[in-house]
């Protein structure tokens, strides 16, 4: 007999959005009581109630959930033996799909206490929302009906509830760390966990991240970065946060771009800000701080230019701004920028070696490395030194998956190795042969489209040995090591300078569109961009370069975008925490420290000067707001006419599956129907959780 319900209700999630339900759980009043009764377990049900056509609109979505549980007593530093007590989740639980967990009641306690986790997977449109229902009983079999249950309770949490928990002491100095998330991504789902994570370290910590950028992130770098810094300004005028003394800057992918102009529009526009608040870290992980142009095909830079990615990835493109004929990231490294990056306390690059086929190695680990370096891989249980090196010979990953959203945008953006590694080889004692660098390199595995359109279907998930028990977890560093200006090598008096140096005056020359189209396309003016961009970032300057190797989707996990389901980047996360947060600053060495008066660089920024005006940005800003959702990835100045990009593509598709989704819905059988009383999720509106 089905067994009746204790507790439903009913909600529905957009792009960015989570619900939290804690459960608790006291039927017992004694130990002589639980003795005495034979234990039972409650099921909890969350139920995706989209019809099920709306499977097939799994881009123009999708309309699917991640949902997981967990007993309070999990612990991802502790082995868990008791199958009861192991978390269960669903990566990709389908319309018309139900996701099952048991709560098991087998040793006495006199409160159980379980959480699930409920977020949306929509990626591209912010109008449409995914419907879901959750029920609770003593049966896997439930029935249509509801009993009181005075011994169960049910806290429901959203969106905005968890990301103003917990409550900070604001009686005492706070640091202030701000996410930043990459393209077709979102801060208040996608680092949730990272959230999480700062806010258990030993400091008295709030972290935020600016909602607003979401399903914009086509628009620019200019337009996100000044967007998250009048953010910033925002969050330290409230009065709630006046006593914010420090901040720290966390980006992941495109949103270290971000955070990088960021800061840059905040020392133009508010002056004060970093004398008032003190800078700590700066913390990238798998971003493209060169662009993403010199090691892909010809096709994918064409598409880069033409503004398939919107003005964004025309930037990531290297193409050249409007001012002083220079692509914006080349400008972002010096001036202003540098001055500001120099005050921080810790400037860290997170970098995947393997299996990220978004954001390549060089460009996240800003060029320069030791190339020489040798070491094997380290196993479970072990210890990394401090002067690990990269290891040559890195494993064929035969079985590498990625993402959805991941493969799409490898199979846009395919990978390709050149022979010029060797001129990036940082000065070292080793002596060993440009030759052997290049083979070193040449062994890291890439996506292929295979193995992209293999993961669409059959996302790879961690194991549950991998989730509960932490001995059988690799060590994920490769490679941990501070750089300075020092480490680089000297430019080539000979005839490779020359070269250059006639490559940047020809630069300066050009008038003709076409002739900048055919030096990009051509490959050698982006690598002077990436070295000149690099060596920018280095100038007297130290950064500490993290290279990590994990398993796919590595783009996705070293953020740990879904708790469970990108679990394989949990030793980042704990490894940039441990590093970054809850330290005794008294010992920590404050490297590079400067004043603002200070020159930086060769160049004195007065074109990096002009694009940060905040007058300008606001009406560049306002002009792109007004334009239409699903055109805003065109550059209407270059492209004015006829190419629909994904963006719009996808929103138009959206629109169409939504009406289809809402005719099929009202010829099917509503779940409202039914003879029992729903717990109506609380209203909140879309203005306020952007």
């Amino acid at each position: 007999m089905p067994a009746p319900v204790l507790y439903r209700s009913t909600h529905r999630v957009k792009v960015g959005q989570s619900f939290r339900f804690v459960i608790d759980y006291s039927p017992f009043e004694s130990p002589e009581h639980y003795a005495s009764k034979p234990p039972q377990s409650l099921w909890v049900r969350i139920r995706n109630t989209e019809p099920i056509p709306m499977r097939a609109a799994y881009l123009a979505g999708p309309y699917v959930l991640y949902v997981d549980c967990r007993p309070e007593e999990y612990n991802v530093h502790e082995k868990s033996f008791v199958t009861a007590d192991q978390p269960v989740f669903d990566s990709q639980l389908l319309p018309g799909k139900a996701f099952y967990a048991e709560l098991s009641c087998h040793t006495y306690r006199p409160k159980y206490r379980w959480t699930v986790d409920v977020v949306s997977q929509i990626l591209f449109n912010n109008s449409i929302a995914t419907n879901f229902d959750v029920c609770i009983a003593t049966d896997k079999d439930m029935s249509h009906y509801s009993v009181p249950a005075p011994h169960l309770a049910v806290s429901v949490y959203d969106t905005l509830d968890l990301w103003n928990l917990p409550v900070p002491d604001t009686t005492k100095p706070l640091h202030l760390v701000i996410l930043t998330h990459g393209l077709h991504s979102n801060v208040s789902a996608d680092m949730m966990f990272l959230k999480e994570q700062i806010d258990s370290s030993q400091e008295n910590v709030v972290v935020k991240g600016f909602f607003g950028n979401v399903c914009k992130t086509e628009k620019g770098i200019k337009y996100l970065g000044s967007r998250v810094a009048e953010y910033v300004v925002g969050l330290v005028r409230n009065e709630t946060f006046s006593s914010v003394d420090k901040i720290s800057f966390v980006g992941h992918s495109l949103g270290g771009l971000v955070q990088t102009f960021a800061i840059a529009y905040l020392q133009s526009n508010y002056p004060w800000f970093f004398e008032k608040i003190r800078p700590v870290n700066f913390v990238t992980l798998a971003s493209p701080m060169l662009g993403v142009i010199h090691e892909n095909p010809t096709y994918v830079k064409l598409a880069l230019s033409a503004g398939v990615v919107g003005r964004t990835g025309q930037e990531l493109g290297l193409q050249l701004t409007e001012v002083g004929k220079k692509p914006l990231l080349l400008l972002l490294a010096s001036g202003i920028t540098h001055k500001v990056l120099k005050r921080f306390m810790r400037r860290t690059v997170y970098a995947n070696v393997v299996n990220d086929g978004i954001v390549p190695l060089r460009t996240s680990a800003l060029l320069y490395l030791d190339y020489h370096g040798l070491s094997s891989l380290v196993g479970p249980g072990e210890k990394v030194a401090e002067d690990a090196k990269i290891p040559v010979d890195l494993p064929n990953n035969e079985d590498s998956q990625t993402s959805p959203l991941s493969s799409m945008l490898s199979f846009f953006m395919p990978q390709k190795q050149r022979d010029r590694y060797s001129r990036y080889q940082t000065n070292s004692s080793s002596t060993e042969s440009g030759n052997s660098i290049e083979r070193t390199l040449e062994e890291i595995p890439k996506p292929s489209m295979i193995e992209s359109a293999t993961s669409l279907i059959l996302p790879p998930l961690p194991s549950t040995k991998y989730i509960t028990d932490p001995d059988s977890r690799e060590n994920v560093i490769l490679h941990d090591k501070v750089y300075n200006e020092d480490d680089l090598p000297n430019l080539k008096e000979d005839g490779t300078k020359q070269q250059d140096q006639k490559k940047k005056g020809v630069i300066q020359m050009i008038s003709d569109k076409r002739d900048e189209f055919r030096q990009l396309i051509e490959g050698n003016v982006s690598e002077h961009y990436e070295e000149e961009i690099a060596r920018e970032y280095h100038k007297s300057m130290s950064w500490r370069k993290v290279l990590v190797k994990l398993k796919p989707d590595a783009h996705n996990n070293i953020v740990v975008r879904r708790r469970f389901a990108n679990a394989y980047g949990w030793p980042v996360i704990e490894h940039l925490v441990e590093n970054h947060f809850g330290l005794d600053e008294d010992t920590e060495p404050q490297t590079d420290e400067t004043t603002m008066d200070e020159e930086s660089s060769e160049t004195d920024g007065t074109e990096l000067t002009k694009i940060l005006s905040r007058d300008v940005l606001e009406r560049e800003n306002e002009q792109l707001d007004m334009e239409p959702d699903d055109s805003t990835w065109i550059d209407s100045k270059v492209n004015g006419g006829g190419f629909v990009g994904p963006a719009g593509l996808l929103s138009e598709v959206s629109d169409m599956m939504y009406r289809f989704k809402e005719q099929v819905s009202n010829y099917g059988t509503s779940y409202s129907e039914e003879p029992v009383a729903v717990k109506e999720s609380p209203t909140r509106l879309m203005g306020e959780f952007f």
